[in-house]
């Protein structure tokens, strides 16, 4: 009896165990489990348009962080500390932090700070001016954005999203954080929340699951095995019966050795040979259905996700967003590849748009300065001049692999980057070989590698592109620090080059205007210089015995040549030597100088100045983009032009 009270011990303890074991596997996953995910709200007076999460707020509570947005026009955008500051410095905005004990968003006004005056400008009237509120959507800035009809990345917007509710999972860096804002001209969403998704993972709920399932089976055993030897203690009728006589003998192997030889009667016989084929049914009954057991135990083991199961992998790369901050430097590279390829698409975009409408009004987003002037001139004339010879090269947003990105944190920012082009008119037949250029010089002129000098004046515009210089064919560029190193703009004064920018820009165009053979001559490399062999003295004397072939040696033929107003911009390669990009203005004027014979406005001429016929004097002003390459003065190098780009964008009388 002792024996017994033990066995049917043992079997309901593994029983009671197994319950537990269940209960505490379930319970993980059910009503032990914490919340799927934690989420704090701000409040707003309603009457602020742009607020700023940094990102030292989305590391008070653990969890994959998200911001969440409802209302109308709700978008978020993701950019460096500075430059969300920079952007929202000059509206009243807020800044908002996590209380973790109120278990809230904390949004503190933060007031407009007066914008800078410009050069010259009255520094009090520009404080007393109220910004106009703009809308942030499509900012250079933005390394990322999201909202209602925003594509990012080339994601088309949500359902939710066009709903006017917007969820953005964040990974921020230290040096990061995120914009809230609508359109500009609408309030903030309704809705501001920070919400953090916990950890679902439960790493004992397998091991619970899976002991309390084994001790389940192992006290279900135990049990009915205690039962049975129960039942057999009450004779032997008793004992040959009952549903586990067949297990008995799986675990007796010895009975079968034990048994007697045939010497009894043939009634005994028979009832040994029945009672060995039902041991052998029960037997394979039993081993036929522990297949399918444990097939069901496999399905159910794999049925369990990963979470519930420790994981022995190593630390798992953590999701939260400041884990390890950039490092620190003085003046940061202020744009990035993917944010330097979304901005040549942009400039490619509008060129192209422009280039088959002859309209400049496309062109006004993305360009600025001398690289719009000439476009516009162009355009201008081909709308009236259908045969008109200068036609620029298509711009592409094939990046080619020589950029330079000016480090710093304050405005203007520089970006010199080279881009391939596309001929700007299908020719419908090509010459034969033999009457013209080579088939590679023929291919530089037509699509020449651009490069582009991209200018960003404040945080509130985009970069522009104010020069766009076609690079001489051969030419290689000198060497250049990586891009993501950033290098420095240099003064126009820099004496450690071999002549200064200025220098450099004005003394190049002494040589333009007194041709290749005055002193300044010298510190230029003017082997294959197109320009001094075409432009300047050089189209002087052309012009002058043209006119005496002609008949009309009474015209008088001049030029001048000098740097233009426009910005002369200079970065340095980081590696010796700086890169200058300048324009040059030259007037050429044709003087009849009392004589009878007359200049005659041409087509072009009169596209730009509505001029026609002879006049007593002409004169039609031509703009060189050009880009310098200055060595160091240590090198003993000439000062190189790396290329140049010139249309006519004047005339008068």
């Amino acid at each position: 009896m002792k024996e017994d009270r033990v066995r049917f011990f043992g079997a309901i303890t593994a029983l009671v165990l197994a319950g537990v074991m269940l209960i505490l596997g379930i319970g993980q996953r059910t009503f032990l489990a914490g919340p799927a995910e934690i989420e704090y709200q701000a409040k707003s007076s309603g009457e602020e348009h742009y607020a700023v999460i940094p990102a030292s707020a989305f590391d008070e509570v653990t969890g994959q962080p998200s911001v969440v947005l409802e209302g109308k026009n709700a978008f978020a955008a993701i950019g460096a500390t500075r430059d969300v500051e920079a952007w929202a410095a000059e509206y009243r905005h807020l800044e908002i932090g996590v209380d973790t004990k109120q278990k809230r968003l904390n949004a503190a006004t933060v007031a407009a700070e007066a914008p800078k005056a410009a050069d010259g400008g009255d520094s009090q009237a520009e404080a007393a001016k109220t910004p106009e509120l703009l809308d942030p959507r499509g900012s250079d800035l933005w390394l990322a954005e999201y909202g209602t009809g925003v594509s990012n990345a080339g994601a088309s917007p949500s359902a939710a999203e066009r709903a006017g509710t917007l969820r953005v999972p964040v990974a921020l860096k230290s040096d990061q954080s995120i914009l809230i804002a609508t359109n500009g001209a609408d309030p903030l969403p309704q809705k501001i929340a920070l919400a953090w998704a916990q950890d679902r993972s439960t790493p004992l709920a397998g091991p619970f699951l899976v002991a309390g399932g084994v001790l389940a089976l192992i006290g279900a055993l135990l049990y009915l095995l205690a039962v049975d030897h129960d039942r057999r203690g009450l004779g032997p009728r008793r004992g040959r019966r009952g549903p586990l006589q067949g297990i008995r003998n799986f675990f007796s192997r010895g009975g079968k050795r034990r048994a007697a030889p045939s010497t009894t009667t043939e009634a005994p016989k028979a009832a040994d040979a029945g009672s060995g084929t039902a041991q052998r049914t029960a037997v394979r009954r039993l081993r036929r259905a522990a297949i399918p057991i444990g097939l069901a135990g496999l399905l159910a083991l794999s049925g369990c996700s990963a979470s519930y199961w420790p994981q022995f992998g190593g630390d798992a790369a953590p999701s939260e967003t400041t884990t390890s901050p950039s490092p620190s430097k003085s003046a940061p590279v202020p744009v990035n590849d993917d944010q330097i390829k979304r901005i040549i698409g942009s400039v490619a975009d509008a060129a192209t748009q422009g280039d088959d409408s002859l309209d400049a009004k496309q062109l006004e987003a993305r360009f600025t300065g001398d690289a719009l002037q000439q476009r516009t001139a162009n355009y201008k004339i081909r709308a009236k001049v259908k045969d008109y010879e200068v036609v620029p090269p298509r711009i592409t947003n094939r990046q080619e692999s020589y950029k330079l990105v000016q480090s710093t944190e304050d405005w203007p920012r520089v970006v010199l980057a080279t881009v391939a082009s596309e001929p700007g008119v299908k020719k419908a037949s090509t010459p034969s070989p033999s009457a013209t250029k080579s088939d590679a010089a023929q291919q530089q002129e037509e699509s020449p590698t651009l490069a582009l000098m991209l200018v960003q004046d404040n945080p509130h515009v985009n970069f522009q592109v104010s020069r766009v210089v076609a690079l001489r064919g051969g030419q290689k560029m000198p060497d250049a620090a990586p891009a993501e190193e950033g290098t420095a703009r240099v003064s126009d004064d820099l004496s450690t080059l071999a002549l200064t920018p200025a220098a450099a820009v004005a003394d190049y165009a002494k040589v333009l205007q007194g041709g290749d053979k005055v002193a300044e001559a010298s510190a230029f490399n003017l082997q294959d210089d197109v320009l001094v062999t075409k432009s300047g003295a050089a189209w002087v004397a052309q012009a002058q015995a043209k006119a005496k072939k002609d008949g009309n040696e009474s015209v008088k033929y001049s030029v001048t040549v000098t740097p233009s107003d426009s910005e002369l911009i200079s970065l340095s390669t980081g590696v010796g030597g700086a890169l200058v990009s300048a324009t040059l203005r030259e007037e050429r004027i044709e003087d009849s100088a009392g004589g009878r014979a007359k200049p005659t406005a041409t087509a072009s001429v009169t596209a730009l100045s509505g001029l026609e016929g002879r006049q007593d004097k002409l004169v039609r002003v031509v703009t060189h983009q050009i880009l310098f390459f200055i060595p160091s003065k240590t090198s003993g190098g000439q000062v190189q032009r790396l290329g140049v780009t010139s249309e006519l964008v004047e005339a008068r009388k």
